[in-house]
């Protein structure tokens, strides 16, 4: 996993486009004319006083940090004990937020799914950091392009937590491995990618279970050894691993590590210097010898850039890498 930085100008329009969105909804709703027929769904007392109290906090419903959200939920927990899907209430609910919030929200016009996963930028997965997230625009002169993106992951469910069905950080682009992976499934000590905490995951790497910085064995470390190398994820919940495999997904790339390792033991010092002294930056000199990004800002450009950063600090290759022009 990693770290996603929030997109504040994103952040402000999606509250804003929303917002008149759902409000327009919540006022057909409570109009005394509303045609409750087919819609499976009465508009009651009960259901009528949750839409006002909706309507006054649709900044919170569109844009509740994490705490906030958990705090929404135990609040409806407690309100409505028996929020079942096939409760009025729920329907209500989900007729708002789902029906005419997601997916109204997916096929719209101008601010939408693609112009939502087009700003946030990222070219990989944030649960895995393994699979590209593919975005590709239809070209408007040309009826032959198809529009492509990457698939949107309710963290919390929409069929079990509806009230958050648009919030901005419950909406997270994944590749299609994962959001299979993790489904539909209400998953409550699941780390969020925006969650703060997601800054401390860290890989470690293990030869023969024994810590292969302290292995003498490592001098003599060959492509072949990439059967020997255990690769862990420490401080990520149970709950990331066990849903996306990651530790397994991760142990199929062991080359990546035996290749840090040889790096470490062979690239040659005096390329590296001598790229700075053309005035390379250090950040494009770990480009150029690690073909990936240093800062964590720009992880999700590249597959497995974290675990790279990682195993490359841990082995002192970073340290090693000179500032322009030194």
């Amino acid at each position: 996993m990693i770290y996603l930085e929030k997109n504040h100008e994103l952040f402000e329009k999606h509250k804003e486009v929303l917002t008149k969105q759902l409000q327009k909804v919540i006022k057909e709703l409570l109009s005394p004319n509303h045609n409750e027929k087919n819609k499976g769904f009465y508009i009651r007392k009960e259901e009528r006083e949750l839409l006002i109290c909706i309507k006054s906090h649709l900044n919170i419903f569109l844009g509740a940090s994490i705490p906030m959200q958990k705090r929404l939920i135990k609040i409806f927990r407690q309100e409505y004990p028996k929020l079942a899907k096939s409760s009025n209430i729920y329907k209500v609910i989900f007729y708002l937020f789902v029906t005419r919030g997601y997916d109204s929200f997916i096929g719209a016009t101008n601010y939408n799914a693609y112009t939502f996963v087009k700003a946030l930028k990222l070219k990989t997965c944030p649960y895995c950091n393994i699979s590209y997230i593919a975005f590709l625009e239809k070209e408007e002169d040309d009826d032959t392009t198809k529009q492509r993106r990457a698939e949107l992951d309710h963290f919390f469910p929409k069929s079990v937590y509806p009230f958050l069905a648009v919030n901005f950080y419950n909406l997270i682009p994944s590749c299609s491995t994962c959001n299979k992976l993790k489904s539909d499934d209400d998953l409550p000590k699941l780390l969020n990618p925006y969650d703060s905490k997601a800054k401390d995951i860290k890989f470690n790497f293990w030869l023969n279970n024994v810590d292969f910085l302290d292995n003498p064995k490592l001098d003599n470390s060959t492509f072949s050894d990439e059967e020997n190398i255990k690769i862990e994820i420490k401080n990520l919940p149970q709950a990331n691993l066990d849903t996306f495999q990651l530790e397994r997904i991760y142990q199929a790339h062991t080359d990546v590590v035996v290749e840090l390792i040889l790096k470490q033991m062979h690239y040659p010092e005096s390329y590296v210097q001598e790229l700075a002294n053309l005035g390379f930056s250090k950040e494009e000199i770990y480009r150029f010898v690690f073909a990936n990004y240093l800062k964590e800002k720009e992880w999700s450009k590249r597959p497995m850039a974290k675990l790279i950063y990682d195993i490359s600090e841990e082995l002192g290759l970073i340290n090693n890498i000179p500032e322009r022009g030194k």
